[in-house]
């Protein structure tokens, strides 16, 4: 492969990762890079040489996806407003890091944002803290009742919580906004739940669809799982999906991964550490097996916890 392909493919995915750094579905910012002394544009594969060369071999979409984001910071950090910046750290699996600058940066001016509080809310469901994340949705709503984003992370954080019914009330009611604005009939999955398609995304409503489209493909469930990487609830499903596909050692990596990257997600953590025992693995894999039942303890959690979903192999 030649340095000009992928040069120009990170020139591709270095413009369309902007607006996703910038929350913005669909907004063109042409953001072109100029040398220091000439002033003559740049390839941003020449003004990043160092993080090019680390692109070049990062081989997962979310990944790169993240090195990317820690370019734009350095270019366009200081102009993001506070739920921009939020948002970036969720979407790029940093959600603890999300909530505390809300906290140590909010201002009267957030504190009336719907999107500050649509920003916290998103950021409290990845955290798995579901009460405060629902106050944080209502709070949102309160501001603008037909928010978008708003009433999809409530819908989210009322699947989550097993109220099936009133999530997709407000699935349906962001649908029957945005589906005619498409000015198409059909679809693709891609464009319904992701985020630059700018209808539905959401890992709930995915994983829905997905779960009801039992043909879909492997391709399907990976494209989704970049898309949503930065979601615990996602990425556990995929991993049962690969385990009950019978790829099993794919799926106990993913699930420990996660475990690894997330650590306070008990449902992940635990089901490794059933996964691990069931496979009869724990002394090869004693490191991994020795700091998932050091977490479990750390935490008080009960392995046999009846209200836990138990992933069997």
């Amino acid at each position: 492969m030649s340095n000009e392909q992928p040069a120009a493919r990170f020139e591709q995915e270095f413009q369309l990762t902007i607006p996703r750094y910038l929350s913005k579905p669909g907004v063109h910012v042409g953001l072109k890079m100029r040398h220091k002394e000439t002033n003559e544009i740049m390839s941003f594969a020449e003004a990043f040489p160092e993080q090019f060369a680390s692109w070049q071999a990062i081989e997962s979409r979310y990944d790169r996806r993240s090195l990317i984001y820690s370019i734009l910071d350095t270019i366009m950090g200081k102009d993001l407003q506070l739920w921009q910046i939020m948002e970036r750290f969720t979407d790029d699996r940093y959600a603890q890091r999300a909530v505390d600058t809300a906290k140590a940066h909010a201002d009267a001016t957030d504190l009336n944002s719907v999107d500050y509080w649509t920003a916290l809310a998103k950021a409290n469901l990845v955290l798995t803290n579901t009460t405060t994340a629902a106050e944080n949705a209502r709070k949102a709503l309160s501001l603008d009742a037909n928010h978008h984003r708003a009433k999809i992370v409530l819908a989210d954080i009322h699947h989550v919580t097993g109220n099936i019914q009133e999530a997709h009330q407000l699935y349906n009611e962001v649908l029957k906004d945005r589906l005619p604005k498409t000015g198409t009939s059909s679809l693709t999955f891609a464009q319904l739940v992701g985020f630059d398609g700018n209808i539905l995304p959401s890992p709930f409503y995915a994983l829905d669809w997905l779960q009801a489209h039992p043909d879909t493909t492997i391709d399907s469930w990976n494209w989704a799982n970049d898309e949503f990487y930065y979601s615990p609830h996602f990425r556990t499903q995929f991993a049962y999906y690969l385990l009950k596909e019978k790829e099993t050692m794919k799926g106990l990596v993913k699930l420990f991964a996660l475990a690894q990257e997330m650590p306070w997600y008990k449902e992940a953590v635990i089901n490794s550490w059933h996964l691990i025992n069931q496979l009869g693995m724990a002394g090869n894999m004693e490191k991994a097996y020795a700091w998932l039942q050091s977490v479990i303890e750390n935490n008080q959690w009960d392995p046999h916890d009846p209200g836990l979903h138990r992933m069997e192999v």
